[in-house]
């Protein structure tokens, strides 16, 4: 862990092709979301985190642009009453690599990231199992909104819906 030499935030062009695929390969490879679309979908977002040790990328983080569709059927799911559209940006892919987790990198992650929310407010979505997000979301000010639905991706697991304001 001595060697943690890097953390960069910056937007989505100021990366190399290089450097997204690695974003991607980590995300996909820690089981987040899936591969598919997600290089696009990088691309688009307002900012993104990595954080390496070395030359190797151990963390990721970002605040993404989503499709007002994807938002509005996140909030539905989770029958929030707030307005989706109210949540322009969504704090995603923070995943820090197996090898690396326990050492609070997650909160380094989402503090940079959430430089690039600009005073919008933000929605992020965690796996009832992901016992970290799950503090960091709230020491950050991020509050539970709504219920708890099914995972798609991970079954046997629940989302749950946060918001900051």
């Amino acid at each position: 862990m001595q060697h943690l030499s890097s953390l960069t935030a910056r937007p989505p062009h100021g990366y190399s092709d290089k450097e997204l695929d690695a974003f991607v390969k980590l995300v996909v490879s820690e089981g987040e979301v899936s591969h598919y679309g997600l290089l696009e979908r990088i691309k688009g977002a307002r900012g993104l985190v990595m954080l390496y040790d070395g030359k190797k990328l151990v963390g990721t983080a970002a605040i993404k642009n989503p499709e007002p569709d994807y938002r509005t059927v996140v909030f539905a799911k989770s029958k929030s009453n707030a307005d989706a559209a109210a949540y322009p940006v969504e704090l995603g892919y923070v995943v820090v690599a197996e090898s690396h987790r326990r050492h609070k990198l997650g909160w380094r992650l989402v503090d940079a990231a959430l430089s690039f929310a600009s005073g919008s407010a933000v929605f992020a979505t965690t796996r009832s199992n992901n016992a970290a997000m799950r503090r960091i979301l709230p020491a950050r000010g991020f509050t539970a909104n709504g219920s708890p639905y099914p995972s798609t991706e991970h079954p046997g697991q629940e989302i749950h819906l946060f918001l900051r304001g």
